[in-house]
């Protein structure tokens, strides 16, 4: 058994006046009003098809941690949503009815979750697969959706099913013809083990032990495996063989736990979400045993492919999928077709996420280092625009990449990352991207704030200049300039001080001119000198834009060039782990494939030995029968045998008295008379015996026979007596 994880109920979302369970689906004829938080008809409209609630999906679809989804289905008003209930520590988190119409239609889910170290428990209640008002189709259908979404399913009983029942689930051995695994899979549903969820089969309300054909007492879950899913052995299977058997091929484990009934007094039973203290304690017992080893053991539902693991984000995304898939006649539900679209959904989502979070970390950055402008040269002592784009960023490629790395392939990884330096930073061929709305945003400001700036040092010096004292001259002037210069490239912010200055400095120069020619001051000297200086000013100013310009190509080309060969690097790794799991998971499909075959093939020739067996043992049986009527025959033709016998010795003595009494009349006739009698009644007790019995008749007249060789009588006349006439 797993050891006990501490889990804690976190509920989902914001809102508090979220009631305890929402619909995830519901079927077309009911919708559900999200002001009210109730589940109400569509009048004149027929049960059709499934609908995804909206609402709930985005619930579900706001867990970034790996989820593991118990689910329970099973007949209807089998205490389904009280189980679930008990699961969160409560007796009420589902809805639960005391009626003989069920409660819960579609699929339900709960407002609160599970978590512990990374995982989050999600539980599902689902609608009895025998509900009134659904179909065979509509319990395919939730039962597909069930499976599919879940890594626990728990299968409510409330008695335990004769073998023979086993037909009435036949929803079970519909999935081989209602699932397919790969796009263009045949058959292969041999695989829906590696997909599938654990099955928990829970028989409620049991008050006797298990036990085998012997009656000893076994285990549940040999019960379940050895009595209830036992297969009856016939050439031609059963329909209940053929559920039997997809339970125990489609599910890749198979338990059983017993429970006893909750109370025996109906009133506790109507009001049982309040009753806890007064249920039987073997029941409140039973029950917490069952959660305790259920949170123990529950695992993160599986992603398609080895190790891969489904976030809430996915889920949401797959059962759109599903129900989409569910809903048209024409579709089947298919595993790598649903992952594919629920990982670009995930990758699409991851990205807008990123690009919007960008924005956000950036906007923030930039007003904690005082707001635009900034500088955007990453080596420079200030805040800049450049490096807080780098740890932004840089930020977001590791958050990418771990949300990524679980579902994603090393190509599908590369792809993710490259779309995301596109949409932020842009590309050779387009420069438009959020950073370049940012520098473009940033150079505007600090144009504006440089302006402003310039402006106000020049000011003072302006009122100078338009009413300029006696001692105020060319060189004083020059003197403010210098200083203007240095102050305002103290205080000027962003990458377009230069620009500005430069712009700036052209009025000055005219300024100067028309306050030279006012002054009287037109050494040429002078002028070359002012004029040198500006040229330098000019130069030094372009010359460090120019640095700027190529500082920032080369350290965007760089991060480039590390993002590609880190990319690059992981991407082999990548490859060949993939190589390496193909290839495993290959050899394990084969040596499955193969075990299954040697298991048909044993099991045929079981089957095989035992027809032959029993034809074996029928002509035994018919040579016996024939046997004893041969020797009853015999035992009859020894009877009458000796019988004729009796009777014929009697009748020669009859006769041969009376031919003593004529041979005192005529002597010499006696033995001539008796001779013939006696060969007369011998060969009338063989015709008799060859009439019933030919064997007897035969071995009669050959005895007849034999007795007239003996006796010296033959066919021929017998001798004339003498005539007793004179």
């Amino acid at each position: 058994m797993a050891a006990q994880r501490n889990f804690s109920v976190v509920p989902l979302g914001q809102d508090q006046s979220l009631p305890s369970s929402v619909p995830l689906v519901l079927p077309n004829n009911l919708e559900y009003d999200v002001g009210t938080h109730t589940v109400r008809r569509r009048p004149g409209v027929e049960r059709t098809s499934l609908a995804v609630v909206p609402e709930a999906v985005s619930l579900l679809a706001g867990i970034d941690d790996p989820v593991a989804v118990v689910a329970v289905t099973g007949p209807c008003r089998s205490g389904k949503s009280y189980m679930l209930s008990r699961l969160l520590g409560s007796s009420n988190a589902f809805q639960l009815g005391h009626s003989m119409d069920p409660e819960t239609f579609g699929v339900w889910m709960s407002t609160q979750v599970l978590k512990c170290a990374g995982l989050t428990v999600v539980l599902l209640d689902t609608e009895g697969i025998d509900a009134v008002e659904a179909e065979a189709q509509n319990d395919a259908s939730l039962l597909v959706l069930t499976i599919l979404s879940c890594s626990l399913l728990v299968f409510n009983t409330t008695s335990v099913p004769k073998q023979g029942q086993l037909e009435k689930l036949r929803c079970f051995a519909e999935l081989a013809e209602a699932v397919r695994v790969w796009r263009n899979g045949d058959l292969d549903h041999q695989e829906f083990s590696c997909h599938f969820p654990d099955l928990l089969w829970l028989l409620r309300d049991s008050t006797l032990t298990p036990t085998d054909a012997e009656g000893n007492p076994m285990e549940p879950r040999r019960y379940l495996t050895e009595r209830i899913l036992k297969e009856s052995g016939k050439f031609m299977p059963t329909p209940s063989d053929i559920v039997s058997r997809a339970i125990k091929s489609f599910f890749p484990s198979l338990d059983c736990r017993t429970l006893p009934p909750p109370s025996s007094d109906k009133n506790v039973m109507q009001n049982i979400e309040t009753s806890q203290d007064r249920l039987d304690p073997e029941f409140n017992q039973g029950m917490e045993d069952l959660v305790r080893d259920i949170l123990s053991a529950v695992k993160p539902k599986q992603g398609f492919g080895q190790g891969k693991t489904v976030t809430g984000r996915q889920l949401a995304g797959l059962m759109q999928h599903y129900v989409t898939a569910l809903n048209d006649p024409r579709a089947l539900p298919t595993l790598q077709t649903a992952w594919d679209a629920a990982l670009n959904m995930l990758v699409e989502g991851t990205l807008r996420e990123m690009q919007e979070r960008y924005v956000e970390e950036m906007r923030q950055g930039i007003e904690q280092a005082g707001g635009m402008p900034l500088e955007e040269d990453p080596t420079s002592s200030s805040p800049s625009l450049m490096s807080l784009h780098q740890a932004v960023f840089e930020g977001l490629l590791d958050t990418l990449k771990g949300r990524l790395h679980a579902f994603c392939e090393a190509a599908e990884m590369t792809q993710a990352v490259v779309e995301l330096t596109a949409s932020i930073t842009g590309t050779q061929d387009d420069s438009r991207g959020i950073l370049s709305s940012l520098l473009a945003e940033n150079r505007s400001s600090s144009e504006t704030f440089c302006n402003q700036l310039v402006r106000d040092l020049y000011q003072p010096i302006g009122d100078k200049v338009a009413s300029a004292p006696d001692n105020y001259d060319i060189k004083a002037l020059d003197s403010d300039l210098e200083q203007l210069k240095a102050t305002y490239m103290e205080k000027a912010r962003g990458p377009s001080k230069h620009k500005v200055y430069l712009q700036f400095a052209e009025f000055l120069e005219r300024q100067k001119s028309g306050f030279a020619a006012i002054k009287g001051y037109q050494e040429e000297d002078y002028q070359l000198q002012e004029q040198t200086r500006r040229r330098e000013a000019e130069v030094a100013s372009l010359q460090e834009e120019r640095l700027q310009v190529e500082r920032q190509v080369a350290l965007s080309m760089r991060e480039q060039q590390d993002q590609v060969e880190m990319l690059m690097a992981e991407f082999g790794r990548e490859v060949q782990n993939l190589r390496e799991e193909e290839r495993e998971r290959r050899e394990a499909t084969l040596r499955d494939l193969q075990a299954k075959m040697e298991e048909t093939a044993q099991r045929n020739v079981a089957v095989l030995q035992d027809l032959s067996q029993r034809q074996e043992q029928a002509v035994q049986q018919q040579m016996e029968a024939l046997q004893q009527q041969q020797r009853q025959q015999m035992q009859g033709m020894m009877d009458m045998a000796k019988a004729i016998q009796e009777r014929n010795e009697k009748l020669a003595r009859d006769m041969k008295e009376q031919a003593e009494r004529a041979s005192q009349k005529s002597p010499g006739i006696l033995d001539n008379v008796l001779g013939s009698v006696i060969d007369i009644v011998k060969q009338g007790a063989s015709l008799v015996l060859m009439s019933k019995f030919p064997i007897a008749g035969t071995a009669a007249v050959v005895g007849a026979t034999s007795a007239g060789a003996v006796t010296g009588r033959s066919g021929k006349t017998a001798p004339k007596a003498p005539s007793t006439k004179p």
